[in-house]
């Protein structure tokens, strides 16, 4: 039995009560739970996404009373023609800021990203001290030949089209209309593809608690890389969830509302007990 088979936990496992249900934040009904400043969460979103896509996820924190911070990485929020030239570098030290800011005025950090943010908590969790992490469809691979692939794309074209997001529920895609991007840019891409044979080598030296989530039906990155992140990954407390009814963009698809669940789960079994 392989890891994705061991830790694939099916929607009726798992789960644990909350104080704010997480049908309360999908039906929208807002939570005000003041900061306490001893518990702070970073979320970051993945390429072409934004703070929308981590909206949902992020007020189900809050309403725990942890400081939540979703940032908006360099180049997206605006036109797709911003984000050319921006790269890893750039996305890197914006969530390196936003993590010394947060530690500032929490005691415990958790990072939460998904696809491109989840490869840059990774990068983050491999030289920062943080309480735990959590990465959802974050890439480390990809598919054989994807970077000379996008370098001969990019030769004729700066971005490609994107029909849609890679999301399974008919539902949810005109629910989350709002901010999708239109076209992929290319430059981005290659930076990110390029940076990733460094982050491979970096797994060995994050130790945090991990939570690794991974959908088999996902379109843009491959299941095995979360496969992967798990068998490099130097923590010795990780676990692998894998999802069957979602596509790439699990927080947003079918198990949404388990993804939520076991984020809170995970960040609550690694609080320090003077903290929970």
């Amino acid at each position: 039995m392989d890891a994705s088979e061991l830790f694939s936990l099916d929607g009726n496992k798992g789960h644990c009560p909350v104080e704010v249900s997480v049908a309360e934040i999908l039906a929208g009904q807002p939570v005000a739970s003041p900061c306490s400043g001893r518990v702070g969460v970073l979320l970051v979103h993945g390429l072409n996404g934004g703070k929308s896509d981590m909206e949902e996820l992020g007020a189900l924190l809050q309403a725990q009373g942890w400081c939540v911070e979703l940032i908006l990485l360099p180049g997206h929020g605006t036109d797709v023609r911003d984000m050319l030239p921006i790269g890893w570098a750039e996305w890197a030290q914006a969530v390196r800021e936003a993590l010394h800011e947060l530690r500032e005025r929490c005691d415990h950090v958790f990072l939460v990203g998904h696809s491109l943010g989840g490869a840059l908590c990774l990068h983050m969790a491999a030289s920062e001290p943080v309480a735990g992490l959590v990465t959802m469809c974050a890439p480390i691979s990809m598919y054989p030949g994807m970077l000379a692939a996008v370098r001969v794309v990019k030769r004729f074209t700066p971005w490609l089209p994107t029909l849609r997001e890679d999301v399974r529920d008919k539902e949810a895609r005109r629910r989350y209309a709002r901010g999708v991007y239109r076209h992929t840019p290319m430059a981005p891409v290659e930076s990110m593809l390029q940076y990733l044979p460094l982050l491979r080598a970096e797994l060995p030296n994050v130790t945090a608690p991990i939570l690794i989530m991974t959908a088999i039906h996902d379109h843009v990155v491959p299941a095995r890389d979360g496969r992967t992140i798990y068998r490099l990954i130097g923590s010795q407390e990780k676990q692998l969830v894998t999802f069957h009814r979602s596509y790439h963009v699990i927080m947003k698809d079918h198990d949404r509302e388990e993804v939520f669940e076991r984020t809170l789960a995970f960040i609550q079994r690694h609080l320090p007990s003077t903290s929970s």
